[in-house]
C-alpha cells in the first residue's frame, strides 16, 4: 500500500469533465501502484459533486440516489485511454471502463476528459458498450476530432476484449483487492473540492 507522510494512504481527487463541459469530483486513496498503474479505493458513503456550470449537485460516488458502496479505480499509466472501476458484489454492473483523455496527473489530482464510450461486464457476465448515441452525438457537435474519434473506438474495443477474455487485470484478482481495500477500514472522503476549483 502506499502510505503519505501522515502515515496514511494518499488522498487522490479525481476529476471528470464531459465534452460538454460538465465536471463531476470525488476522492479515493491511493492503495497500490503495480505494472497496471495506480489504485484508488473509494469508501463507502464517499461524495460525489457534480456541476454543469449552472446548477449544483452531490451525491453518494457509487449510489446514486441509494448509499454508496466500496468502489476500486484503476489509473493506468500514460498512454492509455481509458480508465475502470471495480464494484462490490452488491452491484449488478461489475466492472466499468471510461473511454478517456488524460487532461491532468499529478500526485493529489487525476483530471480525466471523458469521450463518452463505456465498456462494461455485469456479474451476470454479459459485456457491452453503453453510450454509443451519446458518443455519436458529440462527434455530429464537432466536440471529439477524428483522431480522438479513432483512439476512442480503438481503446473501447481492446477494453471490451479484454473484459470478455477476463484478461488481467479485468479477472479475480483485481475483485480480490476490492475487498482487501475495504478491509482498511478507511473512513468516506467527504471533503470534496467543487470541480471547478481543479
Amino acid at each position: 500500500m502506499l502510505n503519505s507522510d501522515a502515515g496514511g494512504p494518499a488522498v487522490v481527487t479525481v476529476c471528470k469533465q464531459k465534452l460538454h463541459g460538465g465536471r463531476g469530483c470525488w476522492q479515493a486513496y491511493a492503495v497500490d501502484h503495480d505494472a497496471d498503474g495506480l489504485w484508488l479505493f473509494t469508501p463507502a458513503g464517499s461524495i460525489f459533486r457534480s456541476t454543469d456550470g449552472h446548477s449544483d449537485e452531490q451525491c453518494s460516488v457509487e449510489g446514486g440516489d441509494q448509499p454508496g458502496l466500496d468502489s476500486l479505480i484503476l489509473v493506468p499509466d500514460p498512454g492509455q485511454h481509458w480508465l475502470a472501476t471495480w464494484r462490490v458484489p452488491e452491484r449488478a454492473l461489475h466492472i466499468s471502463i471510461e473511454i478517456c483523455d488524460w487532461i491532468r496527473r499529478g500526485a493529489d489530482v487525476i483530471c480525466f476528459l471523458d469521450w463518452e464510450l463505456d465498456p462494461f461486464r455485469l456479474r451476470s457476465g454479459l459485456v457491452a458498450v453503453e453510450d454509443l448515441d451519446d458518443f455519436a452525438e458529440v462527434r455530429t457537435a464537432g466536440l471529439l476530432s477524428d483522431d480522438d474519434a479513432e483512439r476512442a473506438l480503438s481503446a473501447a474495443a481492446w477494453a471490451e476484449r479484454s473484459l470478455r477474455r477476463r484478461r488481467a487485470p479485468f479477472d479475480e484478482r483485481s475483485d480480490q483487492r476490492l475487498a482487501e481495500a475495504g478491509r482498511l477500514g478507511l473512513p468516506p472522503l467527504t471533503d470534496v473540492p467543487h470541480p471547478l476549483d481543479l
